[in-house]
């Protein structure tokens, strides 16, 4: 199928029942969705903001290529193949700095994500702060098939840390690590090359984070797609992010014969009587997700050329 009848079929799909309530269709529990908005989750305490804490960026150069601002929006998927040879393990060198910590950028992109961090910056130095969302909330789109699971850390540990704020850090970093060959290898493979382009990265590790394995395995061949297909920067992330969320009975990525397994989102926008389609609730979030990441890089990028932070 051309890359113009994909995104065709997409915009059908975000018209079509317009004006109608999303409808609860699960199809069965195979992941976890995060809250279409930070408010709409429910925190588990009462919790006052925890301490602010600088970004850490020194174990992290920002690639020479990509660190002016007219790059910033311009990425190496734009073409059909890498426009370098690939290395697995010298990109695992260079972007495992990116979840070494708590407070590394990759971690915090996340968190700025899921709204359990907040960024700030002050005399040229970036800060992060934890929201009360980090000490524990009720996660909503588990909701959507009746399980009451909270969420502690800065990313969805899905209660696995029972609480411990320490323990869900190394759960969040440890996940993120394990994940990242995985991705970076997908990313390739679709002609996008990592190296060369930290949004589809963390996009990449942001969608693992809060959702099934197999959406973002299939994130970066549909953001090619979105790429050739004429969409350019934010607007080709979210894009691909809510394109993988189509599959069809085999799982593979089908956005016209599929159903949205997107469940958890979906159910968020049903419980509040959002007039949308299904394309369109779960885009709104992914949008979001993707607009909070920019931010971050956005503000990173922003230091270096005054000399606020270390690229090696």
């Amino acid at each position: 199928m051309s890359n113009w009848v994909w995104l065709s079929r997409v915009t059908l799909l975000s018209f079509v029942g317009t004006g109608a309530f999303a409808v609860l269709l699960f199809s069965g529990r195979g992941f976890n969705q995060s809250a279409s908005t930070p408010s709409d989750r429910i925190p588990s305490t009462v919790t006052s903001p925890g301490k602010i804490e600088a970004v850490d960026l020194s174990t992290f150069p920002l690639p020479t290529s990509m660190t002016g601002r007219d790059r910033s929006m311009k990425f190496a998927g734009d073409s059909k193949v890498p426009t370098r040879p690939f290395d697995l393990q010298q990109s695992l060198t260079s972007y495992s700095p990116l979840f070494a910590a708590p407070t590394s950028l990759g971690m915090v992109a996340i968190g700025v994500a899921e709204g359990n961090y907040r960024l700030l910056v002050k005399d040229g130095t970036l800060y992060v702060q934890q929201t009360p969302f980090y000490f524990g909330h009720t996660d909503p789109g588990n909701l959507s098939w009746g399980d009451v699971v909270s969420n502690y850390g800065p990313c969805s540990d899905q209660g696995r840390s029972k609480g411990d704020i320490a323990l869900a850090e190394r759960i969040c970093l440890e996940r993120a690590l394990n994940g990242l060959p995985t991705q970076l290898f997908d990313l390739n493979a679709a002609g996008i090359d990592p190296n060369l382009d930290l949004e589809a990265v963390l996009n990449t590790a942001d969608l693992y984070n809060q959702a099934s394995p197999i959406h973002s395995r299939y994130f970066p061949k549909a953001l090619a797609i979105a790429r050739n297909g004429g969409l350019k920067g934010i607007e080709a992330l979210a894009w691909a992010r809510t394109a993988s969320f189509y599959l069809n009975f085999n799982n593979e990525m089908d956005i016209e014969g599929g159903s949205n397994k997107a469940t958890g989102l979906i159910g968020i926008c049903a419980r509040e009587n959002r007039p949308t389609t299904e394309w369109q609730c779960v885009y709104d979030d992914q949008m979001r997700r993707v607009k909070a990441i920019t931010n971050v890089l956005e503000k990173y990028r922003s230091l270096i050329p005054q000399g606020k932070t270390k690229p090696n």
